[in-house]
């Protein structure tokens, strides 16, 4: 039952982060969304601050894990990449006030909460380079350092710059193709 409770706070606090902002939330805001007391709330976190930590990490959690079944999934690498970009591009379109909530409050990020961060982007990493991997044995990938090519992927993938190029497109499948063939020119043994 707590971790139910402590699941509606978190889809609480994200609603309210994303409407409001960070600082114009308060833990009142987000008792009050997720239909619980303040007690309860401080029940499970100590602060807004620790509330917004558990938060994004969350967020990481949630992509490596639809990573890793993607990865898992009996498709060629490119469909993998694909499906990969499909994935990532949709979440960030959906949720693109969360990103500039934590672009934001970057001062929130202390060295322990960035190695807790640093841990899921090595994990998301190795799932991207074992996608890579496998189009390096289907010989549909060319690469000589598969571990940096996933580190470029996810780097082109997550840029705040990139948030741009949501802008620009009408739908999410344009976001996707465009920079899953920008993608593939650099590394597809066909290009």
């Amino acid at each position: 039952m707590a971790k139910d409770t402590r699941d509606e706070i978190l889809e609480a606090a994200l609603n309210m982060f994303s409407i409001n902002n960070y600082h114009a939330t308060s833990m009142s805001m987000i008792a009050e969304e997720a239909g619980v007391s303040k007690g309860t709330l401080y029940w499970h976190f100590d602060s807004k601050e620790d509330l917004f930590r558990e938060l994004v990490l969350a967020g990481f959690d949630y992509f490596n894990e639809n990573y890793k079944k993607i990865q898992s999934e009996k498709l060629n690498a490119k469909e993998k990449l694909h499906e990969i970009i499909y994935f990532s591009i949709k979440m960030l379109s959906e949720n693109l006030k969360m990103g500039n909530i934590l672009q934001n409050n970057i001062q929130l990020i202390s060295s322990e909460f960035q190695k807790k961060m640093i841990e899921r982007h090595k994990s998301a990493i190795k799932v991207i380079k074992l996608v890579i991997e496998q189009g390096i044995e289907e010989e549909t990938i060319k690469t000589d350092n598969p571990h940096n090519t996933a580190v470029m992927i996810l780097t082109l993938i997550f840029n705040t710059h990139s948030q741009e190029l949501y802008y620009n497109f009408e739908t999410i499948k344009e976001d996707v193709d465009f920079i899953y063939n920008f993608i593939m020119q650099g590394i597809s043994k066909e290009a």
